[in-house]
């Protein structure tokens, strides 16, 4: 099993504690580029095509938004992709990007592959996605089965 992260640039040193000092299967290659560098800066393209390549090869995408101020972009773009590709979207956290007003309902929250997980703890989070995502993968292959 592996899980993309999506969420603020600021919070990649937090995905990278997931994966390195902890161990979680996270694919994500974008939280290990330097903002400042080339590749981030000009070749805008080839980094969507990363992303894609990652959200792709991951079997869901684990959506993080620490602060309600946030505003999710580039986590929007990765959430269609992975509705595209027939990913679930298990979202830790609450922002303005992902919540109801006077304008929008965001419809995408209730798609059936998205997930709200009851924590704002990224850990945990990551945790209860895994278990989600164990849980429907083997409750699906069973169905199928019979």
């Amino acid at each position: 099993m592996k899980f993309y992260t999506a969420g603020k640039i600021w919070h990649a040193p937090k995905f990278q504690m997931l994966r390195d000092a902890l161990g979680l299967p996270v694919q994500a290659r974008w939280i290990d580029l330097d903002n400042e560098s080339d590749f981030v800066r000009n070749r805008k393209g080839d980094l969507w095509q990363l992303c894609l390549e990652d959200v792709t090869q991951s079997d869901f995408v684990l959506l993080y938004s620490e602060d309600f101020e946030e505003e999710q972009r580039g986590a929007l773009v990765e959430i269609g992709m992975a509705y595209g590709v027939g990913k679930p979207v298990y979202a830790i956290g609450r922002c303005k990007s992902i919540s109801p007003n006077g304008i929008s309902d965001v419809a995408f929250t209730h798609h059936d592959l998205w997930t709200w997980l009851d924590t704002d703890d990224l850990l945990l989070g990551a945790m209860l996605a895994m278990n989600l995502h164990h849980n429907r993968y083997f409750h699906n292959r069973f169905a199928a089965i019979n």
